[in-house]
């Protein structure tokens, strides 16, 4: 058996690669910003009522995210408190803020 035969059975005909090193470069320039993300800044998570909709959003200073929504009260508070344990545990370097 020859050693291509060899290496097609033990792999089942599917080659492994090695994970790429490299980013492009929009993907490093994201990073960075994340990496320089201050988490040092207060944060907020809240919610509010616009025409009977419930909608929430986080607050670090005087940016803001994207309304989340439309949900109802219960819903919108459920996931105020979800967001405040996520940015507890990981920060707000993720965060996208308008």
């Amino acid at each position: 058996m020859s050693t291509m035969q060899q290496e097609l059975d033990t792999n089942n005909g599917l080659h492994t690669f090695a994970h790429a090193q490299h980013y492009s470069k929009i993907v490093k320039f994201i990073k960075g910003v994340a990496d320089e993300a201050s988490d040092d800044t207060p944060t907020s998570v809240e919610i509010f009522c616009d025409s009977g909709h419930w909608y929430c959003r986080v607050c670090r200073g005087n940016a803001k995210t994207r309304p989340m929504g439309p949900y109802t009260k219960q819903q919108a508070e459920r996931i105020q408190e979800v967001r405040r344990l996520l940015i507890a545990e990981r920060g707000t370097a993720r965060i996208m803020f308008e």
